[in-house]
């Protein structure tokens, strides 16, 4: 288990009970960052955690949002 999937299990067992409900989101925000580090590292994982964290704010719609198998969407031909 890495660093990272630590401290967020860290957070989850602490703090998100008392946030309990309020991610926007499916999966919820550590899970997708926990999902993120695994997929794509550290570094991008991380990084694609915090913008998800920056769009989870009450202006944003939600939803489902998994961690995409590719990080270009549907631009991986043009790149």
């Amino acid at each position: 288990m890495s660093l990272t999937t630590r401290v967020i299990g860290i957070y989850k067992r602490y703090y998100n009970p008392l946030f309990q409900g309020q991610c926007k989101y499916v999966p919820s925000c550590s899970a997708y960052m926990v999902q993120a580090v695994k997929k794509r590292g550290f570094f991008c994982g991380v990084l694609m955690g915090i913008w998800r964290i920056l769009r989870c704010n009450p202006f944003s719609k939600g939803g489902f949002d998994p961690v995409k198998d590719n990080l270009r969407g549907r631009a991986k031909w043009l790149l």
